[in-house]
């Protein structure tokens, strides 16, 4: 029998590569980015065209993709960086060096139509339909009034406890998800939160689970999950209500 202790080196190199899933946002649909970002400027009241205009100097109605994101992230409008790309897809043209731009007038027309709309002058007795934003806490409108006021009770609580310990919780969903999905049982979210002594009521974890489900009943989006609690801890800024 013959070893080789020192045989030739084939230079495979491993196929294992890790990957998690993050919290992506509207990424899919343009319409519902679209919706999400004239949900933030409706809460916080900003008009943006003055904003970019000081950033085109030639008045070209482009900016540069960088001053596009710089613009939107400053003025509260936080996207995830897969929506940042697809609004720069859409709205994105060449200059005559082929380089990307982002034509910025279109895009603020249609974010000022939740204000007011461009033919308003001509019709002056038309009426306008009011647009509602809904908050962060409840986008999807699956909580009612009192649902919603125990979950962000909830998950304030959790912020300040986030916050004030600096944990970190994240990784340790990831770890129970073997699949890398984003999802996890609601069994695997309970035990992680119970060992980091964010404690619930039963209640609370069954609002959490409505609010936060994936696709089966007893699966929670835990992507989403750390995207708010974030917020609701100051990693992220919470929309003003």
């Amino acid at each position: 029998m013959r070893f080789d202790i020192y045989g030739p080196y084939t230079g495979a190199k491993s196929t294992y590569t890790a990957k998690f899933i993050d919290y992506s946002g509207d990424k899919e649909s343009m319409a519902a980015l679209m919706q999400k970002v004239k949900n933030i400027v409706k809460r916080e009241r900003i008009r943006l065209l003055e904003f970019f205009q000081d950033h085109d100097t030639l008045r070209k109605g482009v900016v540069e993709p960088t001053k596009f994101r710089s613009v939107l992230h400053s003025h509260k409008v936080i996207l995830t960086a897969e929506e940042y790309s697809l609004l720069e897809k859409t709205y994105g043209v060449l200059d005559e060096r082929n380089a990307p731009l982002v034509t910025y007038v279109p895009f603020c027309e249609e974010i000022g139509n939740i204000f007011t709309e461009k033919d308003l002058e001509k019709i002056p007795t038309k009426r306008l339909t009011s647009f509602v934003a809904p908050s962060i806490l409840d986008p999807s409108d699956v909580l009612n009034g009192q649902e919603e006021e125990c979950l962000d009770a909830t998950l304030h609580r959790f912020g300040e406890q986030v916050r004030l310990r600096r944990l970190l919780i994240k990784p340790f969903f990831q770890d129970k998800d073997k699949s890398r999905c984003g999802f996890i049982t609601m069994t695997r979210f309970r035990q992680i939160m119970d060992n980091f002594k964010l404690h619930a009521t039963e209640q609370e974890f069954k609002l959490i689970n409505k609010r936060f489900q994936a696709k089966a009943a007893n699966e929670i989006n835990y992507t989403e999950f750390d995207h708010v609690l974030r917020q609701y801890s100051g990693d992220l800024e919470l929309p003003a209500k």
